[in-house]
């Protein structure tokens, strides 16, 4: 991997590296939504919300469409998902539940 990518890399998944986060990007996953949406569902406010989604969005994780007053946010691509399984099958597969521990 050149250090472009690299880089780039590391911006992706610090971005999804908040809980809040990768639950509005699992969100996403399933359709569009605003902001509003966003915030109801995940039970944070509307501000909140629009600063996930930002940074978000400068990672380049999402996309956001204007539509009248509303902008609606999508994942860039399929792969956002298949990054999201192969981090959960490889949690399941090392047995890796829960916050992450300590180096023994």
């Amino acid at each position: 991997m050149d250090e472009p990518t690299r880089e780039r890399a590391a911006a992706l998944f610090a971005s999804v590296a908040h809980p809040v986060r990768l639950r509005i990007v699992e969100l996403l996953i399933e359709r569009e939504r605003t902001v509003g949406e966003i915030a109801l569902e995940t039970g944070i406010g509307q501000s909140g919300a629009s600063q996930h989604l930002a940074i978000l969005a400068r990672a380049g994780v999402l996309v956001a469409e204007p539509r009248g007053t509303s902008r609606f946010y999508r994942v860039r691509g399929p792969r956002v998902e298949k990054i999201l399984g192969l981090i959960g099958e490889f949690c399941r597969v090392h047995q890796l539940y829960g916050a992450a521990e300590e180096a023994e």
